[in-house]
């Protein structure tokens, strides 16, 4: 068995693969950090190398027919996150403020794709607004192909939360099923705490989401633009725009 999980970052992939990982007994690889685990890695076969049979990776990239094919040709089972976009972009400025200062730590050189406007800056800064007009569209695309292509089975990060094993249950059902204990065993296994005791470098990628927190903290200049400019994708990912 092989599964991917492709979908946009802070969407609950890490989640959702320790899960199916832990569920399943398949190896962890490593994903965006491989060059091989990619849409070129899959034209030229290194990723069908790199993935065998017994691994689980999540990835990126966006959908496209090609893609979704050739990973199915693996063959591979496609599962994709989905979370609330107003929470996701939240949670990716905190993430990308947490990167940035490990990176300096580590003395490497300057990130310098469009999320790096937002680096050092206040949520509500123009800069910051400024990326979600203009670059944030981009992650909602990603996660609304996969979710509406019919080829990945869909998780939602709010489900997760609210009903763990039962969520898992009908991913597993659809991909191969378990019983009951395997499945609240994984969940067990995959608890913040648990996952972090044994990985603690995932902390500053890894957290503890809330369902709901950008309520508390984004603004009414916020939700302005994401009406303005991603109202369509919002509601076409299934969430009501605020």
């Amino acid at each position: 068995m092989r599964i991917v999980v492709v979908s946009p970052p802070r969407s609950g992939n890490h989640w959702t693969k320790c899960l199916l990982s832990r569920l399943y007994g398949l190896k962890s690889i490593g994903g965006e950090r491989s060059a091989a685990i990619n849409p070129r890695g899959m034209r030229n076969n290194a990723a069908a190398e790199e993935l065998r049979d017994g691994t689980i990776v999540h990835m990126h990239s966006r959908y496209t027919n090609r893609l979704a094919a050739e990973l199915e040709a693996l063959p591979a089972h496609l599962v994709t996150a989905v979370r609330d976009p107003y929470d996701v972009f939240l949670s990716y400025y905190r993430w990308v403020q947490t990167r940035a200062a490990k990176r300096a730590e580590n003395s490497k050189k300057a990130d310098n794709r469009p999320r790096s406007r937002m680096v050092g800056r206040p949520l509500d800064d123009p800069e910051v607004l400024a990326y979600l007009a203009e670059e944030f569209g981009v992650t909602m695309s990603r996660g609304n192909g996969w979710l509406h292509s019919g080829r990945a089975i869909p998780v939602r990060y709010e489900d997760l939360h609210a009903d763990p094993v039962g969520t898992l249950r009908r991913v597993s059902d659809l991909i191969q099923p378990v019983d009951q204990t395997a499945i609240e065993a994984a969940v067990a296994a995959c608890q913040i705490d648990t996952v972090l005791k044994t990985r603690p470098e995932l902390s500053h990628t890894v957290r503890s989401g809330k369902v709901g927190e950008s309520r508390q903290h984004l603004t009414e200049a916020h939700l302005q633009i994401f009406r303005d400019r991603w109202s369509d994708l919002i509601t076409s990912l299934g969430y009501p725009v605020r």
